[in-house]
């Protein structure tokens, strides 16, 4: 391809970025509860996602950003889980002799190794659910199950410690599966080959009130590749909320300053990811068959 025509394509993808906010305003951005935070696709139809950092129109929500993020920055929440399953082991200590699984041994009993487990995955399995945790703190995991099938993802509180505290924050208040009592959300922007939405529309197309805005994170050295997660919003930088999406291809024109800040990549479940991205779609980009986060919560 030329290099005039790749630019030509680049600048065309930005336009219909700032023309669409729901695209990237409404699908890489969410606004606030006023309408300048979640584009409408029409009187009730969810917003939908552009790959700038534009928005649709001046009331549509935001492309790019998370719905009701929170101006304070609150520390990310712990999610790493020990699990003790089957096998124990007993250690009895009498004087100076220990005992450990039937092994007799003299001397002062000693533990070593670390009691707090992080690092390499624990898998818990617990009747017929099986979940699975980094146990690091740092990288807390969630799990959204759609109407599509589950995507799991692995969260950055390192490098977006503001959005990922923000982001488990709806999921910790049951904002995005509906146990708040207000409705579950849906992916409602879908565009083939760039972004899949959601986050802050119910499936009958009204939009949640959310938390305050967050400050903006892009620029933290995590990038918007395949399989990335960031916060939608609108063209304010600091203005996302609850609205989120999924990168369906490498936009790496999205890190461009301002920027949409990724926090975290999905671990498991990209083949949900790349079959929503083939879903047929009406003119606002919104599923023909919504797509409804059935449960979200931490692993």
């Amino acid at each position: 391809m030329r290099p005039f025509l790749r630019v030509h394509l680049r600048s065309s993808a930005l336009r219909l970025l700032l023309a669409a906010p729901l695209l990237l305003s409404g699908c890489i951005g969410s606004g606030d509860d006023s309408g300048d935070s979640d584009d409408t696709q029409s009187s009730s139809t969810a917003p939908s996602t552009s790959s700038g950092s534009t928005s649709d129109s001046d009331s549509t929500s935001d492309t790019t950003s998370s719905g009701s993020e929170s101006d304070s920055t609150t520390d990310a929440e712990t999610m790493g889980t020990t699990a003790t399953t089957n096998d124990t082991t007993t250690t009895a200590t009498t004087n100076d002799t220990t005992t450990t699984n039937g092994t007799t041994t003299t001397g002062d009993p000693t533990t070593t190794g670390d009691p707090t487990t992080t690092g390499d995955p624990t898998t818990t399995t617990t009747g017929d659910t099986t979940t699975t945790t980094t146990g690091d703190p740092l990288k807390p995991v969630v799990t959204l199950e759609t109407s599509l099938g589950d995507i799991v993802l692995e969260l950055d509180a390192e490098l977006a410690p503001i959005s990922t505290a923000n982001f488990l924050a709806y999921v910790d208040d049951g904002f995005y599966d509906g146990e708040d009592g207000k409705g579950a959300t849906v992916f409602h922007r879908v565009i083939k080959d760039f972004v899949m939405q959601g986050g802050g529309i119910t499936e009958q197309g009204a939009q949640k009130s959310t938390m305050p805005p967050i400050q903006n994170e892009s620029g933290n050295g995590l990038t918007n590749i395949r399989g990335s997660i960031a916060m939608a919003r609108t063209n304010d930088p600091n203005s996302a909320t609850s609205q989120f999406y999924i990168n369906f291809v490498d936009n790496l024109f999205l890190d461009d300053p301002p920027g949409y800040a990724v926090f975290g990549h999905v671990i498991e479940g990209i083949e949900v990811v790349d079959t929503i991205a083939l879903v047929k779609t009406n003119a606002q980009d919104v599923p023909v068959t919504p797509i409804v986060i059935i449960d979200a919560y931490q692993n």
